[in-house]
C-alpha cells in the first residue's frame, strides 16, 4: 500500500504557513522554522526522513512563494 504526504509552505512578507495534505498545520515567522517542523512531522512518519523543499511558485509583486515536498513510501518499505 502506498502512503503519501504532501507538505506545502505558503510564504508572504510576514508569515510562512505550513500545510500538510492541504490542511494548515501552523504559522511560522521564518521559512527555516516551517521547514524544521515539516521535517519533524515527516520523521515521525518515517524515521530518518529529510524533506527537500523546492520552489514551486513565486509572485514578485506580493512576495508570495510556495514551496512543496512530497513524502511517499510503500508500507513496510523505507521512504523514497
Amino acid at each position: 500500500m502506498r502512503n503519501s504526504y504532501t507538505f506545502v509552505i505558503d510564504s508572504d512578507r510576514t508569515v510562512h504557513r505550513l500545510l500538510l495534505n492541504g490542511r494548515q498545520i501552523a504559522k511560522f515567522a521564518t521559512i527555516e522554522a516551517a521547514q524544521a517542523e515539516a521535517n519533524k512531522l515527516a520523521s515521525q512518519a518515517v524515521p530518518g526522513t529529510t524533506l527537500r523543499f523546492e520552489l514551486d511558485f513565486k509572485w514578485t509583486l506580493t512576495d508570495l512563494e510556495i514551496r512543496a515536498a512530497t513524502l511517499e513510501w510503500e508500507s513496510g518499505q523505507p521512504a523514497r
